[in-house]
């Protein structure tokens, strides 16, 4: 017998005993015990198991490992004579029991399906009982199979079973935790970890456990993890950068700001600033605005070759009103990262913001370099060029425009806007072709064109655009009564056709009622202008100035009975508006001499 069965036998002896001297009782017991009144009833059967002996009353059960050797020793009936007892292994008729045998050799690999066999006794080949020998595995024949087996899930389901038999085991458990990991069975593994007492102390059990947390996507659990881990080892700078990175991803900002002051003091050089400037972000997070600032000032101090420590430090002086220490920061920023585009367009806002229009122009000149094919840049620096006068440069910007995109109408709109300030207005109707065809009805497309044919002095299609333009924007006034304004100085019978519609649409429009009487006058029709300039008055009571004028005009047409009227609601109002007293007194006096003279 091998040693290792002498110890299986030493272990599994005593349970054998026990089960052997109180079996169970079952409906295939009572058969045999019913049989036995009619004949000999088996008493026990003395057993081998690894040299040792060992009695089991009939129906009893013994247990041994499937590596024991066993055989059998004897039986006793209760017969007065024992003659012709044999026995058998149920399964294996033809199996000498004299002899030893084990589990393992019998059944092979399926000594782990085989919970039990049945041992029979019989007298004259009639069975007269049995007992059942009980197949008892340990850990390790479940991990030898695990070992053994080509499929990562069996090797997993077999040392499942190892732990169901010792479920205290931490080595087991961190075997199981690792098979459950190689599958990629994360939340099993950390559940696995969790549930023994090791997870709560051991820092490998902490380590495994964050990192099962993290790959789960569990950073709550895995910064619980890290911090009782950081805690073990407060040194390690290492731990508490991955740790404060949790915290990043959590917003946890305080907690983050705390870690990363504590690795910040730690480290030296680039490393420190890496970490300031981390710690700068966080600080802002956390509401610390003041400290960020102060943070990144630092980090620029360690390390001033990062473009994106400039760049932030400039986001951080901007917010707290340092104009030029931001205008400062962008510039060492852009000098370290030349091909920034969103740099050079920063430092060009920040160039406006502070009205340095030649600066704002040599950044975003960078900018269109960076992105010829974007118009953006260059109809901003169309509109600086021509702030500044510069006709040469804006001319070469028309030009870079126009080839770029020629046929995008949102392009040609804004080229159109140019060309219209700078009067050439042909110019503004060609680009404005693209866009009509783009965007048909578009009152803003319209309103462009409508100003450019004004310029033009094409009166007829003036005409035609303002009464489609009127129907899709007719309260716009500042834009009518310019257009009325303009047509006035130039065609004023166009003018008067289309203030008529304007007033059609707008006929409590006080501005549009002394445009009329505005008009009319020219036109040398008082009568006209007077009737104008009283609908004006009755639609604007309190304008005094407009009385005035209307008391003025009627006075100038011998209607001084309404003059009167007019020149006393104004002194009524304001006793010292300028003029109308005179005018009053003068008025007054006049009727007085006419009276007295006889005149009507």
């Amino acid at each position: 017998m091998s040693p290792l069965a002498r110890v299986l036998t030493a272990l599994l002896l005593a349970a054998g005993l026990a089960l052997a001297a109180h079996p169970p009782v079952s409906a295939q017991d009572q058969a045999e015990k019913q049989a036995s009144n009619k004949g000999p009833r088996l008493e026990w059967v003395e057993l081998s198991i690894g040299g040792l002996p060992l009695k089991v009353r009939g129906g009893g059960v013994a247990t041994l490992h499937p590596d024991a050797p066993f055989r059998v020793l004897g039986a006793k009936s209760d017969a007065w004579l024992d003659l012709g007892l044999t026995w058998r292994l149920q399964g294996f008729p033809e199996l000498d029991l004299n002899h030893y045998h084990t589990v393992a050799k019998l059944l092979g690999p399926r000594m782990y399906d085989t919970p039990t066999l049945k041992l029979e006794v019989l007298k004259n080949d009639e069975p007269i009982g049995a007992v059942s020998l009980l197949v008892r595995l340990l850990p390790i024949d479940w991990l030898r199979r695990a070992a053994a087996a080509e499929s990562l899930d069996d090797k997993i389901s077999h040392t499942e079973r190892a732990l169901e038999l010792t479920p205290d085991d931490s080595l087991l458990i961190e075997r199981l935790a690792d098979l459950y990991t190689e599958a990629a069975r994360y939340p099993q593994a950390a559940e696995l970890l969790a549930s023994h007492a090791q997870s709560a102390k051991d820092p490998r059990w902490l380590e495994r456990l964050a990192m099962l947390y993290e790959r789960m996507g569990d950073k709550e659990r895995a910064a619980v993890a890290l911090s009782k881990l950081a805690a073990t080892r407060p040194g390690d700078t290492a731990l508490l950068e991955r740790l404060a990175g949790l915290y990043e991803d959590l917003a946890r900002w305080e907690e983050a700001a705390a870690l990363l002051e504590r690795l910040a003091e730690a480290q030296s050089g680039p490393d420190r600033a890496a970490s300031l400037a981390r710690l700068s972000i966080a600080r802002q997070k956390a509401g610390q605005d003041q400290l960020a600032l102060q943070s990144m000032e630092k980090a620029v101090r360690l390390d001033g070759g990062q473009a994106d420590y400039w760049q932030e430090l400039a986001r951080l002086r901007g917010a707290a009103g340092n104009r030029q220490g931001e205008r400062e920061a962008l510039q060492r920023a852009s000098i370290l990262s030349p091909k920034d585009r969103e740099l050079h367009l920063a430092l060009s806002q920040a160039f406006l913001a502070a009205e340095d229009k030649r600066g704002a122009i040599k950044e975003l000149e960078k900018v269109a370099e960076l992105s010829p094919e974007d118009p953006a840049p260059l109809l901003a620096l169309a509109k600086l060029y021509q702030d500044m006068g510069w006709r040469k440069a804006l001319a070469r910007t028309y030009e870079r425009l126009s080839k770029l995109q020629p046929t995008d109408p949102d392009l040609a709109f804004n080229l159109a806007v140019l060309a219209f300030e700078e009067s050439k207005h042909q110019r503004c109707l060609e680009l404005l072709e693209p866009v009509e065809s783009a965007r048909p009805d578009d009152p803003e497309v319209m309103e462009l064109k409508l100003r450019a044919l004004l310029g033009l002095k094409r009166w007829d299609e003036v005409m035609g655009l303002a009464a489609l333009l009127l129907d899709k924007n007719p309260h716009d006034l500042n834009l009518w009564l310019a257009v009325l304004d303009r047509m006035d100085q130039k065609a004023p019978q166009e003018a008067g056709e289309l203030l008529a519609l304007v007033l059609a649409k707008n006929p409590k429009s006080a501005k549009l009622w002394q445009f009329k009487a505005a008009l009319a006058l020219e036109a040398e029709d008082p009568a006209g202008a007077i009737e104008a300039l009283d609908k004006a008055v009755e639609l604007t009571p309190k304008d005094l100035k407009l009385k005035f004028q209307l008391a003025g005009l009627l006075e100038s047409q011998g209607r001084d009975a309404r003059a009167l009227e007019l020149y006393e609601a104004i002194l009524d109002a304001d006793p010292a508006f300028p003029q109308a007293e005179e005018r009053y007194l003068s008025l007054r006096t006049r009727q007085l001499g006419q009276k007295n003279s006889g005149k009507p």
